[in-house]
């Protein structure tokens, strides 16, 4: 069993719900490292979910970031290579070194990740999976353009970044079966927004995540992990 821990922003000038301050996020994984917690690559994790829950040791945590913030890379990696951990990141290919204009509903720019920092988070261990090419909701879209945004994006990670992407996350957490049966088509396993640890009676196309927030303190962010592993022992 593990817990999926989603990130998104990693900056202390930008307020929003889905912006943690630097200084959140490295006393967040000080405290994993000081309380026995072990981050796990995502093979790790899909190697877990082949088991039915058996591979993993306990206190499992994943460590998730949606969309491919430049921060990603710039903050929040060197804080991971600080405490030995690594996370997967999931990318929105048609961003790759643009801004975050495609929010409508962000009142800030952030900038994405280019190709060569998608390179330098891969060449320090941590892994990437596909977001959809474009970030639209996908329960909105027919089964063409479902497929489109789907194997779109797949193909560039591929084609970018020589790696075969294994994890996909659906865009604003929504998806439907129709959603979940393009997806399984070209990934092993998906995830939600919805709150939750991963075990072995969960599906592999609908895995919770734990979504972290600003306005969490040190102790409400222990409060929650242990509140989470408690529920499924």
């Amino acid at each position: 069993m593990f817990l999926t821990l989603a990130y998104h922003i990693i900056d202390n000038s930008i307020h929003d719900n889905i912006a943690i301050s630097e200084e959140a996020f490295e006393a967040q994984l000080a405290y994993l490292c000081e309380h026995g917690y072990c981050a796990l690559s995502l093979k790790q994790a899909i190697d877990d979910i082949n088991a039915g829950g058996q591979e993993a040791p306990s206190r499992s945590v994943l460590l998730t970031f949606d969309d491919g913030y430049a921060d990603t890379a710039r903050t929040a990696l060197p804080i991971l290579q600080k405490y030995g951990m690594r996370a997967t990141l999931f990318v929105i290919s048609a961003s790759v070194g643009l801004t975050n204009r495609w929010n409508p509903r962000a009142c800030y720019d952030a900038q994405h990740m280019t190709w060569d920092e998608l390179r330098i988070w891969l060449a320090n261990g941590c892994d990437i999976g596909g977001h959809s090419h474009d970030h639209l909701c996908m329960t909105r879209l027919n089964v063409d353009e479902l497929q489109e945004t789907v194997r779109l994006n797949k193909r560039l990670l591929e084609e970018q970044l020589q790696i075969t992407p294994r994890a996909f996350a659906y865009p604003y957490g929504r998806f439907n079966k129709a959603v979940q049966d393009v997806v399984r088509q070209h990934y092993e396993i998906a995830f939600s927004v919805e709150e939750g640890s991963w075990d072995a009676s969960a599906g592999r196309f609908d895995i919770s995540r734990m979504m972290i927030y600003p306005q969490w303190s040190h102790a409400e962010f222990a409060e929650q992990l242990h509140g989470h592993f408690e529920l499924v022992n």
